[in-house]
């Protein structure tokens, strides 16, 4: 069949993988390149280089010129995986078969933006991609099917990220027969059960030590590398926060201290986390991280 690919980031070049080993023709790919605070390599616009694939140059389609583009490369099927916009009406009713897309979550759990960071955050007990339909709202359409995984105690964003992606290539593989003959399950979602996840920028990563724990545990590993990081203020310089741990400790909330073992401690509501890993400034290097322990040696309180 032939297939447009729009897509970026690990799980869109594995996926397009996936849909080149099948066999299928395809005849236009979208992609788009990283943001400046954004840690992934464009794997997708590497292999259209390498296959002499037809690059795209529409985002949004909201012109005529770009919706011109997609019918006349007549795709039977269209994928979305790792793209960050919005498909209108008049792109959804192009292919035959379909526009479909990868959401990395249990639809209709955590609809919306940043589905990685919102499971840990929220304290998810599970996760896992699905492959479903595009309609006109937002991750509301049918479902293909669906991988679940548990999330444990020890993941944080890089590894539930790297998870998604595998199971991800596992979902797709699985269905792109069913997708080419028509004999693909397709149920509608129960919206009832829909939760919804907020868009998020760096900015928003600021932790709040006013929190249980647990919290802030998950806020920090749900925020931790590739993102950009949780983040606090100490001596008029953002210190971010890569990974805590909670403690039998207790301190005021926002108070910090060292312990004559070294250990760094930081004060949350009703106890304490141990700071595992932090850098103090905009470099993630050893030599900030060692200046991060240094300030932190002094004590004292982080700034609001």
């Amino acid at each position: 069949m032939r297939v447009v690919f729009l897509g970026s980031q690990e799980i869109g070049e594995a996926c397009l993988r996936v849909i080149l080993r099948g066999g299928d023709e395809v005849v236009g790919v979208g992609t788009f390149e990283p943001a400046a605070h954004e840690a992934w390599t464009d794997g997708v616009a590497g292999l259209a280089r390498e296959h002499g694939l037809h690059r795209i140059r529409g985002r949004r389609f909201r012109t005529a010129a770009a919706i011109r583009e997609l019918q006349d490369l007549k795709p039977d099927i269209l994928f979305a995986i790792g793209w960050r916009w919005i498909l209108p009406p008049e792109v959804l009713a192009i292919p035959a078969k379909g526009c479909l897309g990868i959401h990395g979550s249990l639809l209709p759990r955590l609809r919306g933006f940043a589905p990685v960071n919102w499971a840990l955050i929220r304290g998810e007990a599970e996760t896992g991609p699905t492959l479903f339909y595009f309609d006109e709202g937002t991750d509301t359409g049918d479902v293909v099917g669906a991988r679940p995984f548990p999330i444990t105690d020890t993941d944080d964003a890089a590894t539930v990220r790297a998870r998604l992606a595998e199971e991800s290539v596992a979902l797709l593989a699985e269905h792109l027969d069913g997708l080419r003959d028509g004999t693909a399950p397709r149920t509608g979602q129960d919206h009832s059960r829909a939760t919804i996840a907020p868009r998020r920028r760096p900015e928003d990563g600021r932790v709040d030590w006013s929190a249980s724990p647990q919290t802030v545990v998950n806020w920090v590993r749900g925020l931790t590398r590739p993102y950009p990081g949780a983040f606090t203020t100490l001596a008029g310089e953002t210190l971010r926060i890569w990974k805590v741990a909670e403690a039998f400790e207790s301190l005021e909330p926002g108070a910090f201290r060292v312990a004559a073992d070294g250990a760094a401690y930081a004060g949350v509501s009703g106890g304490a986390v141990r700071i595992v890993d932090a850098t103090l400034g905009d470099e993630d290097t050893r030599a900030e991280k060692e200046r991060a322990f240094g300030a932190l040696s002094r004590g004292g309180r982080f700034e609001s």
